[in-house]
């Protein structure tokens, strides 16, 4: 997921990111997280609260479909 991208990625990008990924890791091995990058400090303003939530909600939800093809969900 790239932070400072003003959209948040569709849930079928975040299912093909991780599925790509789970052609060289393990999948009991493979996960996704957040970074720190979603809060702002100061005056950065980069991330807006409710595109931050997007992005989290599309890593979850995308995660879970790739899960499920993946048959470990």
């Amino acid at each position: 997921m790239q932070l400072q991208a003003y959209m948040s990625e569709l849930l079928e990008q975040v299912r093909d990111r991780v599925l790509e990924a789970a052609e060289y890791i393990p999948v009991d091995r493979l996960g996704t997280t957040d970074v720190c990058g979603f809060a702002p400090f100061g005056d950065d303003i980069s991330t807006a609260r409710d595109t931050a939530f997007e992005k989290i909600r599309a890593r979850v939800v995308g995660t879970d479909m790739a899960a499920r093809h993946l048959g470990v969900a």
